[in-house]
């Protein structure tokens, strides 16, 4: 009975440890990822995740990459870099100006709506984000009085400094 107590006391101690997210590891194979879908370096991409992450270590750093987009914000030799975190899957936009094939500087960062509202998954589906004709474009979903399902998108522009937020309207979602 003294064994099993010690088991049982052992693996209660153990288990918070061994649950514990290897997030180096999390980064690492997300890197992969991205680096084979965009052709960029796994180091570059790296750069820019931390560069876009506001947590200073990296295995404290539960941010995941939901989209690299090269070629909306070319135009500039900008780089759209999203992540996501939290219970919620909340996205961060970055936009990076590519300043050479493996260097990038942080231009412009959103993590809420103009109204203070965070970009994040709802019971009615998932952020997104699109970079398209130089803007960026982030769609959360909501309900409607009608029980149905839209999105609202946050449009965000240059203005010849910096992106600006630059409108917002509402998407039905056909059924």
């Amino acid at each position: 009975m003294r064994n099993l107590s010690a088991i049982v006391v052992a693996a209660l101690v153990l288990s918070p440890a061994a649950l514990a997210q290897n997030w180096k590891q999390v980064h690492r194979a997300d890197e992969a990822k991205w680096a084979k879908t965009t052709g960029l370096d796994t180091a570059v991409i790296h750069k820019l995740s931390r560069a876009a992450s506001g947590v200073p270590d990296e295995k404290d750093d539960e941010s995941r990459i939901a989209n690299i987009d090269l070629e909306g914000l070319a135009a500039r030799h900008d780089v759209m870099f999203v992540t996501y975190a939290g219970e919620n899957n909340c996205l961060t936009v970055t936009v990076f100006r590519q300043l050479s094939e493996d260097k990038f500087t942080k231009v412009w960062s959103v993590g809420q709506s103009p109204k203070g509202t965070s970009f994040c998954d709802t019971a009615y589906g998932n952020a997104a984000t699109d970079a398209e004709d130089g803007q960026v474009l982030i769609r959360v979903p909501q309900t409607v009085p009608d029980g149905g399902i839209a999105y609202t998108q946050f449009t965000y522009a240059w203005n010849g400094i910096t992106y600006r937020f630059a409108g917002e309207k509402l998407l039905q979602k056909e059924r």
